[in-house]
């Protein structure tokens, strides 16, 4: 494999005839490709990171969404309208080596995948050598099409459908550990299992448990890694010291925290949808909705989601708040993935968190946002207010 760099932070790659139509064979998304994968040639290595670090989101709301063949173009104009970047290209040739040999020491290769470190919590998530290797073969046959090699969402369908996800912040949008921080595995699981509601996003229920398993533990291998690069060279880019190992140390902790956060409590008994109980708790949760102030629910979702306030993420695309009057959301519509929504927010996207809301007060705002794209199940004052004549 030979690559040569083409400027601004991109690569050319070009593979041989025979690679590419072996890759070729592999790279059917959600069908499993074939009956069995080939092992990744020993000699690759995952690629040194090029593109530009976004360090900060312009904060303020974004123009339109963003054409998926032009991502890097954006990215690459974020500084001009307020956000913040970094050219890693700048950083000296050796310090760079010396972060890259600390990154295959520890992480290995595709094709041997490990976290080659003393710790307790990589076997806690099930991140040791024998299950990354598992995972790695099945990610490569399900997931790299889309997410690419190194987890970066710039697979060879990144270009044409919109922005899956990059792994290499660690950051997740849809998780239920309460904080924002990073998901649980069971948050991985579901999203690998159901898919994501209108996006290109699969579902692989077909697959079996233990393999889903794998593949989560998989990913969480690519976000710890792409974090540790991430961090890192940012630090380097500003001038800073660096330290890889503590970073590693961090973000092992982080996913070991998500894993013992407190559950979603119990959802209290409304009663039946549309009796006197539960309507009165949506319309409780419609005035929580639509209260005047800073951050409040209405004020990126105007006109309850029909007229959207476009916000860039923390990867530098822009995300669009959710249409709450129709009847599918992206993150699931369970009255739990709705808690977790609203108590943790989703940092990555801007959506804040609510913690100073009681549970009651957060559960009436799941009432009102599940039963907003159902009339019938509205009191008549907030039907009129949703749906008006």
């Amino acid at each position: 494999m030979t690559v040569s760099h083409t400027g601004r932070g991109r690569f050319r790659v070009a593979v041989s005839t025979a690679l590419l139509a072996t890759c070729s064979a592999l790279l059917l998304p959600g069908c499993g490709g074939c009956n069995k994968t080939p092992d990744y040639p020993p000699n690759f290595t995952f690629p040194a990171r090029a593109d530009r670090l976004v360090l900060k989101a312009p904060d303020k709301p974004a123009p339109a969404i963003n054409d998926p063949g032009k991502r890097q173009d954006d990215i690459d104009a974020l500084d001009a309208v307020g956000g913040k970047t970094a050219d890693v290209s700048a950083i000296p040739a050796d310090t760079r080596a010396k972060l890259e040999a600390f990154l295959k020491d520890t992480f290995g290769t595709p094709a041997a995948p490990t976290i080659a470190v003393e710790s307790e919590t990589v076997a806690r998530l099930k991140l040791t050598n024998a299950h990354l290797a598992e995972g790695g073969k099945l990610y490569r046959r399900h997931c790299l099409q889309c997410h690419n090699m190194v987890g970066d969402g710039r697979g060879p369908s990144g270009a044409t459908i919109p922005f899956p996800r990059d792994y290499r912040q660690g950051q997740f949008k849809f998780v239920s550990s309460g904080d924002g921080g990073k998901p649980r595995r069971a948050d991985l699981l579901r999203t690998i299992a159901e898919g994501l509601k209108s996006t290109p996003m699969p579902s692989f229920g077909l697959l079996q448990e233990g393999e889903r398993d794998l593949l989560a533990g998989y990913v969480t291998y690519l976000a710890i890694r792409g974090q540790v690069e991430f961090e890192s060279l940012r630090a380097l880019a500003a001038g800073e010291t660096n330290d890889p190992a503590l970073r590693l140390k961090t973000a092992l902790g982080e996913w070991e925290k998500a894993e013992t956060a407190v559950p979603v409590p119990t959802e209290p008994d409304d009663g039946e949808v549309g009796g006197p109980k539960h309507q009165e708790a949506v319309r409780r949760g419609f005035a929580l909705f639509t209260v005047k102030a800073d951050n409040s629910c209405i004020s990126c979702h105007g006109d309850f989601g029909r007229k959207p306030v476009l916000r860039f993420d923390v990867w530098g695309t822009v995300a669009k708040p959710a249409d709450l009057t129709q009847t599918t959301l992206k993150s699931g519509s369970r009255p739990e993935d709705v808690f977790a929504r609203v108590r943790g927010g989703i940092p990555a996207v801007g959506m804040p968190a609510h913690p100073k809301y009681s549970d009651r007060e957060v559960w009436d705002l799941v009432r009102f946002v599940r039963s907003a794209p159902y009339m019938v199940q509205l009191p008549p004052d907030v039907m009129s207010a949703v749906y008006p004549k």
